[in-house]
């Protein structure tokens, strides 16, 4: 299993819990699918998968995922959530009966 480190996020200040909030994840999680769109994944993702700090030809997708995060962040400070830490454990925990781990 491979553990992905996010590190702190800054959320923006003024985020409000409003549709408008919820569709920026949306909007955001749509571009990650349209920039996965533009790669060629039979050619970028196997060298990616080796090289993936210095890959540039991932590097709108992988700035697309982290607007994605950026934009889950701000939701969550906007409910008042700024520790995801025990929701991302649930997550986890679901996706493991769920057998998504090859567990």
């Amino acid at each position: 299993m491979t553990y992905i480190k996010l590190g702190g996020v800054l959320a923006f200040p003024g985020a409000v819990p409003d549709k408008a909030q919820a569709l920026k994840v949306l909007e955001e999680a749509a571009e990650v699918v349209e920039a996965f769109k533009r790669a060629d994944p039979g050619d970028v993702l196997p060298v990616a998968r080796q090289f993936p700090d210095c890959n540039k030809r991932i590097l709108p997708l992988v700035d697309e995922i982290a607007d994605t995060i950026q934009a889950s962040c701000n939701l969550a400070a906007a409910l008042g959530v700024t520790d995801l830490t025990p929701y991302l454990a649930r997550c986890e925990e679901r996706n493991r009966e769920r057998g998504r781990y090859g567990d």
